[in-house]
């Protein structure tokens, strides 16, 4: 039975078959996507998401991201950050701008004297009021109903008040050097970028596309890279790591140039 994309509903043809799932492609927006039918385990959430498997990302926090997005918190305004993990973006804010009232909300617990964390679904919460900034980094890839995620996040936010949303672009370098290895019978990285730890692969053109229909205007759209020590490599030895993570460089550097970056953000009015 044909698939159809998530976002605009448009026929989708399968991409490629991976090891956690199938893999689509939106023929009208672009977007890829997971087939979760075909998908014998879904990502889990527990400690080891964030103390081993993805130990890197969270031991190097994208402060530089942080702080742009900071800047669009207006003088003692509110924020949320929606699927907060353990905060760090939060707890970066608190120090540099004490002025913002700052909320977050995830499944998992947290704790801070100054920062109200809620813990359940954003979809389903009721939080009792709306936001001047409504922020999520790095979480619409794992959500399965996308569409209802951002339209949650564009509910949250004030008029006049901003949305912002940061995704890995699919449409990077480093997403096309893993497809064009995967046709050389190299599936590595392949393989690691499309796994069941993300459901969606957002390229500019998709995300966008979503936003847009949540009624939310793009004012800025963001092509930036990730820390260089946060990428989690599939590597052990520290001579094996040092080399990949220098090609990594390359390939950032190369996407900087071309505006095909690793990560996007996209910044929105209401």
């Amino acid at each position: 039975m044909p698939l159809h994309c998530p976002i605009c509903q448009s026929a989708a043809h399968l991409l490629a078959k991976h090891p956690d799932a199938d893999i689509y492609r939106c023929n009208s927006c672009t977007h890829a996507f997971s087939d979760v039918a075909s998908m014998p385990k879904q990502e889990e959430y527990g400690a080891e998401y964030f103390d081993d498997t993805h130990r890197r990302w969270f031991e190097h926090p994208n402060t530089r991201l942080f702080d742009r997005v900071a800047s669009f918190i207006p003088q003692g305004g509110s924020v949320l950050d929606v699927g907060c993990g353990r905060g760090d973006f939060l707890r970066h804010v608190h120090k540099t701008r004490p002025d913002a009232r700052l909320t977050g909300i995830d499944f998992a617990p947290n704790e801070h004297d100054a920062i109200r964390f809620a813990q359940g679904d954003v979809l389903t919460l009721d939080l009792g009021e709306r936001f001047d900034v409504v922020v999520s980094l790095s979480v619409i890839e794992h959500v399965a109903d996308c569409v209802a995620f951002a339209g949650r996040m564009a509910e949250l936010t004030k008029p006049d008040g901003f949305t912002i949303v940061n995704t890995p672009n699919e449409a990077s370098i480093l997403y096309g050097l893993g497809r064009a290895g995967r046709s050389m019978g190299i599936p590595l990285a392949f393989n690691r970028l499309y796994s069941r730890h993300h459901l969606h692969h957002f390229t500019p053109k998709s995300l966008r596309t979503l936003l847009e229909a949540c009624g939310l205007t793009i004012s800025d759209h963001i092509m930036h890279n990730a820390p260089l020590m946060a990428m989690d490599l599939p590597v052990r030895n520290p001579v094996a790591d040092a080399v990949l993570r220098a090609g990594v460089w390359v390939i950032f550097t190369a996407g900087s140039a071309t505006s095909k970056t690793y990560l996007q953000t996209v910044v929105c009015s209401c």
